[in-house]
């Protein structure tokens, strides 16, 4: 038996199993796609999530290929309002750390390769888990990818045919076979649309927002270094970090959700708003996205443990979905480690995890809905009020606790 299994091989997941298998556990992560997607998505790892890494045996790597952001300045298109230092906030980490999470991932991989080779079971779909008297017994199925024949074939449903047998309609181009795995405990880190969760039969209530927005990754020709710049303009915020590689990203709210967007229009936005010119022929990915929030009722059931975005999905302006997940994984490993040498359930330390985690998932989520209030359009006597205020709240003392919480200190 296998003191965890983890379900997900994505960013939470494998830091999770980094920190578990450098204290000498047993684990194996089953991911359902074959590769990973190489996007680049969520880019900044706050200075209590960098703990966690180095807990995991990365930080150091992490920090190293990163651009540090030790400021950023909040502005409009005529003037600075004010400077969020973060030198303040750790003092091992006293940054943001910007990487792209494909790279981030790639480091987690090869830090969980090295300490168990093998151990991450890509094309491996999950389909029952039940739970036992000293573990959780799961199933599914694992893709071969090139096989001409078909055994237990899924067709495009996802059932699972008999052995030998194509499902109907099922294209010849994989096979499948049967696994199954016993672990004393099993973490879900599948992500929002969480296969464990719905097997559970964990609700989490789903709501979504007005806002929408676009970001693209660009050669940076703007001169603001290695600094965070966020212009609250009337016609809405435009964001951008500074990214290794000499480039920058980019993120613009938009008035409704940009199917197809293109550079050229990411490039005319920004200066219409800004004043700011950027090189729409530089770009090395844009896409729009929504917002939504979801948060479980519950992240523990028995020996099973929901973690990341299978637990809690939050807006990510303000970049805290992905370190968020990262501090729930720091925490649950406290519990797991010891609990996995002895056997025993945890329930006390679990049900203290659970509400814990909820509790800074949901003050998480009104941080989020915060930012984005921030950068809605505005004009008028509102837009001077918001200005005035953030001007004078990043003149006073109170600047280094916005710098706390920005960086996340209070959901450690």
């Amino acid at each position: 038996m296998r003191d965890v299994l983890i379900v997900g091989a994505g960013a939470v997941g494998l830091a999770l199993a980094a920190r578990l298998l450098d204290a000498g556990l047993d684990v194996v992560l089953w991911e359902r796609r074959p590769a990973p997607t190489g996007l680049s998505r969520a880019i900044g790892i706050h200075a209590p999530a960098l703990d966690v890494l180095a807990e995991a045996g990365v930080a150091e790597q992490v920090v190293d290929e990163a651009v540090l952001v030790r400021r950023g300045i909040a502005r409009t298109r005529d003037r600075v309002l004010g400077v969020v230092p973060f030198d303040g906030v750790s003092p091992r980490f006293p940054f943001v750390a910007t990487l792209p999470q494909a790279r981030t991932e790639e480091i987690l991989h090869a830090r969980v390769e090295a300490l168990s080779p093998g151990s991450v079971r890509r094309g491996t779909t999950l389909l029952s888990l039940v739970e036992e008297s000293d573990g959780v017994r799961v199933t599914g199925v694992v893709d071969e990818p090139g096989a001409t024949g078909i055994s237990g074939a899924l067709d495009r449903s996802g059932a699972v045919g008999a052995a030998g047998t194509p499902s109907t309609g099922a294209p010849a181009r994989t096979s499948t076979s049967a696994v199954e795995e016993t672990a004393r405990f099993v973490v879900a880190a599948d992500g929002s649309r969480s296969t464990v969760r719905d097997l559970l039969g964990i609700t989490a209530p789903l709501r979504s927002y007005p806002d929408t927005y676009v970001m693209a990754d660009l050669l940076d020709t703007t001169g603001a270094g290695p600094d965070a710049v966020i212009h609250l303009e009337r016609d809405g915020v435009v964001e951008s970090f500074p990214l290794p590689g000499g480039l920058r990203r980019w993120v613009v709210r938009t008035d409704a959700r940009v199917v197809d967007p293109t550079p050229e229009q990411l490039a005319a936005v920004v200066e219409h708003r800004t004043g700011v010119a950027v090189d729409p022929s530089t770009c090395s990915m844009i896409s729009s996205f929504a917002v939504r929030r979801r948060l479980a009722d519950r992240t523990v059931q028995g020996r099973t443990i929901l973690l990341g975005d299978a637990a809690h999905e939050i807006s990510p302006i303000g970049g805290q979905g992905m370190n968020l997940g990262w501090l729930d994984a720091g925490r649950l490993a406290q519990v797991l480690i010891p609990a996995a040498r002895t056997g025993a359930v945890p329930s006390e330390a679990l049900a203290r995890f659970d509400a814990a985690r909820r509790r800074r998932a949901r003050w998480a989520a009104r941080q989020a809905e915060a930012n984005m209030a921030l950068g809605r359009p505005t004009s008028g006597t509102a837009a001077s009020v918001r200005d005035a205020l953030l001007t004078g709240a990043l003149r006073s003392p109170a600047r280094g606790a916005l710098a706390s919480v920005y960086a996340m200190r209070m959901l450690r």
